[in-house]
């Protein structure tokens, strides 16, 4: 039932906006225009104003949704990494996730010819009760007709500028692009390499330290040695999410822009005289996790969403990890 109303009230939406989406949403304040290529380049397949409705749209149905606490409906909104965010929010909340209002948006729409999915970007404010407002990047992807949330990140630094053409149009960058200094589908691994071995790793010289890279390594190294002398055995493994697409998009000083997940498994192995001890639940985790007593193994999975400023290819300046947001998707105890 909820599927065949989902597209009624897509259309119930558009006509309600209607008015709204006479006023084009204006380009990026932050964007560069670089000149007018040669020869000129063929019409979107995703316009503008298109891709401003689907925001607008989309929002509005993911609101009904989360008033109406309708997990199965906001899951036929969601899909990649979004997907397993979504459940966390409805199940970690018994069904009452959190409600946004949201500002308006500035898009960031790569120049597409309509042979893949069409997809787009949307920069804006997002606001919830009892937090302060944050800046929230995401990605849309169209699905069977339906736009679906596939990324969603806060910022937590300024976007750098994109690089337009005349028309307002982003370029997308390719997932093997080497025309900057980490190619998009290396980002990932190499996140997840500096997040485990910290400054001491081999790959600590191309990303910039911080509490989402090296700050994860001497997070770890310090649990690890807490939870050995309560003979417990602690381990946290970083991974790029297999499965999840990759967002690259080339910014005005000829770098890139990356959108990714990674996931983060976290696990505590008694030993010895310890199997069988009671260890409190993390709270994010307390919807997927039911008992506190280990015996074997407990086992606690995140699905992580950031975003990178990478630079060009001969720049030595290390890329910068601009963005995060993340929830515990999956947990377990062997018993």
């Amino acid at each position: 039932m909820r599927r065949a109303l989902l597209p009624v009230l897509l259309v119930f939406v558009s006509a309600c906006s209607a008015s709204s989406a006479e006023k084009p949403v204006a380009p990026s304040p932050v964007a560069h225009t670089t000149a007018a290529p040669s020869p000129s380049p063929a019409p979107p397949a995703l316009t503008l104003d298109e891709a401003a409705q689907a925001f607008r749209d989309h929002l509005a149905v993911d609101d009904v949704a989360r008033v109406t606490g309708d997990e199965r409906w906001a899951l036929e909104l969601a899909r990649d990494g979004q997907d397993l965010i979504t459940i966390a929010q409805y199940r970690g909340s018994r069904s009452k996730p959190p409600r946004y209002t949201w500002g308006e948006p500035t898009l960031i729409v790569p120049r597409q010819n309509g042979r893949a999915p069409l997809w787009f970007a949307a920069v804006a404010e997002r606001r919830a009760p009892g937090e302060d407002p944050r800046q929230a990047l995401l990605v849309f992807v169209q699905q069977g007709g339906i736009w679906q949330n596939s990324f969603e990140s806060l910022l937590e630094t300024d976007l750098p500028e994109i690089e337009l053409d005349p028309e307002g149009y982003a370029t997308a960058l390719d997932s093997r692009d080497e025309s900057i200094a980490i190619s998009p589908h290396l980002m990932g691994p190499l996140h997840a390499t500096v997040a485990e071995e910290g400054s001491g790793g081999y790959a600590s010289a191309l990303i910039e330290p911080g509490p989402h890279t090296t700050g994860y390594h001497d997070e770890i190294a310090s649990l690890d040695k807490e939870f050995r002398r309560r003979e417990v055995g602690y381990d946290s493994i970083f991974a790029l999410a297999v499965g999840f697409p990759v967002f690259a998009i080339r910014t005005a000083d000829g770098g890139g822009l990356l959108l990714y997940s990674l996931t983060r498994t976290t696990t505590w192995t008694p030993e010895g005289t310890a199997q069988g001890m009671h260890m409190e639940i993390p709270e994010a985790a307390r919807w997927t996790i039911f008992t506190e007593v280990i015996i074997k193994e407990r086992r606690i999975l995140e699905t992580q969403q950031y975003v990178s400023r990478v630079p060009p290819r001969d720049s030595t300046a290390p890329a910068a990890i601009i963005g995060y947001d993340g929830l515990v998707t999956r947990g377990s105890v062997s018993n």
